[in-house]
């Protein structure tokens, strides 16, 4: 099941990802549904997660899925690989994929603030 009000991704992004990557990126999205509606937009080489405006973008590797979410406040997590301090309230958190148990409760709190302030 695709993001509400998507553009189709051509699956030549997955192309030569495990099936395990392609599941994962599936339940992503399915989570993503559960926040309204969302727009998913394929770039070069990520698919990016819009509201209003970006909140979060992916990028598809062969065994995991690197996160980047947009909240408006600094998440202090050891979850978080990497903070970029984008605009003078805003932060991009960097968060890795790596199975299905990542996708837990906590990430999809700070998906669901990011989502908002987009």
């Amino acid at each position: 099941m695709l993001a509400l009000n998507t553009y189709i991704v051509g699956q030549d992004i997955f192309d030569g990802k495990s099936q395990a990557v392609q599941d994962l990126y599936g339940l992503l999205v399915d989570k993503l549904n559960g926040l309204g509606p969302v727009q998913e937009i394929k770039k070069a080489i990520s698919i990016s997660f819009e509201n209003h405006r970006p909140f979060a973008s992916v990028l598809i590797r062969n065994r995991s899925i690197k996160l980047v979410l947009r909240t408006q406040h600094r998440i202090a997590n050891q979850r978080i690989l990497s903070i970029d301090r984008v605009a003078d309230k805003s932060f991009d958190h960097t968060v890795v994929l790596d199975s299905k148990k990542d996708i837990d409760d906590e990430l999809m709190k700070w998906l669901g603030e990011a989502y908002h302030s987009s």
